[in-house]
């Protein structure tokens, strides 16, 4: 696998099947169906928003994750730091080396995904 493969399954794999489901959830649970405070607080919230805002909140939380998986990215690229990491990270598979470019690849994918 190479890093731009990688990078592509990890936006498939995580980005876009959270925001799938996250987009599911929020669009088609009602308040009264959420057991946890939280999910009620949250599907309270959005559904008092209009269709637009909705939307705003939707594209939100695609971007969080796209800026969390491309934070990670950047520890494991060595150019965002971990507080007391002494060492360098290293991700393989199949004894190749991934890491190096993953972060800036990983958000030129984002970029051309998003609307």
């Amino acid at each position: 696998m190479t890093p731009q493969e990688f990078v592509s399954k990890l936006g498939a794999e995580v980005v876009d099947k959270n925001y799938a489901l996250y987009r599911s959830l929020l669009l088609n649970t009602e308040v009264k169906q959420a057991s946890e405070p939280y999910w009620r607080r949250v599907l309270t919230l959005f559904s008092e928003l209009s269709a637009d805002q909705r939307e705003v909140l939707l594209e939100l939380t695609r971007h969080v994750t796209i800026d969390a998986v491309a934070n990670v990215l950047g520890v494991i690229d060595g150019t965002q730091e971990l507080a007391d990491a002494d060492d360098v990270f290293r991700l393989t598979y199949a004894g190749q080396e991934l890491g190096g470019e993953l972060q800036s690849l990983f958000l030129e994918l984002a970029e051309q995904s998003l609307p």
